[in-house]
């Protein structure tokens, strides 16, 4: 079975080096609360530059404009660093509601000569439409197939995975409902679900029981954002359960200040912190179920503001990863073979013959 990107299907064999959750293009400025304070709202107004760096190191949405990512010219350097690293491939999770642009999306690809796959679904709660309560679940899912089958926001341009569906530290009914349509996408189509989860909470496991009991395989699954406050217990129980999971937040290493919490509300692990747990799972048996990546979502988060950049896991991570005994070809197995498998419903799980790792793609990543 193919891949279908924003330019085409091809076989996941070409993939390459894969991020599997980025975004090129997002706004998420709605979904955060107005601050109450003057200062507070007069900082809200200001443009990201270097005097407020360290302010949105401990509130990284005091400046909304951090929250918004529309440069395109900012975004063709990024994402050329990722390719001239050795990267060839990112999933942009960016759904309808906080900014899709699926030409937008093609014309980068052609343009970069960089493999794009666009999700598709509805994120959490507070993003979603005034009319969410009167749609149905059969009408939600029969929206999604459409859009991976002829193409989304009235394009041709094709959605290539379902998500990320969001859910919130307690799953809304309209979450419920979202992730109830997305189960039934995936038994249409085979295409693998991100599911974004509450960045502290631990619901992976309740959102494992509605997308499985409605059919969907638990390899198909992605447990998005394991990896801001890790507990080594709870991700082994989805991985048991036979989810994959996703250290996403590569780069992100916050303290959310308790003074200014709003969208975020604490601690970042650090990257080191990722490296040695991701260490730990693969020693125990499961690098077969783990994607890494870096979740650019804030501006920050670019080399353009100060930040590490799509080419963060390449340039930085890597090397990271073999400093703590993680080999050459279990680093294929994460950023290549795993997001190959995710996003083909042609590969069955835990089975790498198809995708064993290419000497030149192993060259890529050193």
């Amino acid at each position: 079975m193919a891949v279908r990107t924003v330019t085409g299907e091809i076989s996941a064999d070409r993939l390459g080096i894969v991020l599997p959750h980025e975004h090129a293009f997002i706004d998420l400025r709605k979904l955060v609360p107005e601050p109450q304070s003057i200062s507070g709202k007069v900082l809200a107004q200001e443009k990201v530059h270097m005097g407020n760096l360290g302010v949105l190191q401990r509130n990284p949405y005091a400046v909304l404009d951090n929250a918004l990512i529309e440069d395109e010219n900012v975004i063709k350097q990024e994402l050329l660093a990722f390719k001239r690293a050795g990267g060839s491939t990112i999933v942009d999770l960016t759904l309808r509601d906080i900014g899709r642009d699926p030409n937008l999306l093609s014309g980068l690809s052609r343009e970069l000569g960089l493999n794009i796959v666009a999700g598709c679904g509805y994120y959490i709660q507070a993003s979603h439409p005034p009319d969410m309560e009167e749609r149905t679940v059969e009408g939600i899912a029969e929206e999604l197939v459409a859009e991976i089958r002829f193409g989304m926001d009235g394009t041709s341009v094709k959605a290539g995975v379902i998500g990320e569906i969001g859910t919130s530290a307690v799953i809304h009914p309209h979450e419920r409902k979202a992730l109830l349509a997305a189960a039934l996408a995936q038994q249409e189509t085979g295409l693998g679900v991100h599911v974004h989860t509450d960045l502290w909470a631990r619901q992976g496991l309740e959102v494992m029981r509605i997308l499985t009991g409605e059919g969907v395989p638990p390899h198909k699954i992605c447990i998005n954002h394991v990896d801001v406050d890790i507990h080594l217990d709870y991700l082994k129980a989805l991985l048991h359960a036979g989810a994959v999971i996703e250290f996403d937040n590569f780069g992100k290493e916050f303290y959310a200040d308790r003074r200014h919490r709003s969208v975020l509300k604490g601690l970042f692990a650090r990257d080191i912190d990722r490296v040695r747990s991701i260490k730990l799972l693969i020693d125990e048996g499961f690098a077969h179920q783990i994607m890494i990546s870096t979740d650019v979502c804030l501006k920050t988060a670019l080399r353009h503001y100060g930040g590490w950049g799509f080419d963060h896991m390449l340039t930085n991570i890597v090397p990271m990863l073999e400093d703590e005994g993680v080999t050459a070809d279990e680093i294929e197995i994460l950023m290549r073979v795993n997001p190959a498998r995710f996003l083909d419903d042609g590969i069955p799980p835990q089975s790498s013959a198809a995708l064993e790792p290419a000497e030149e793609a192993r060259d890529a990543i050193h």
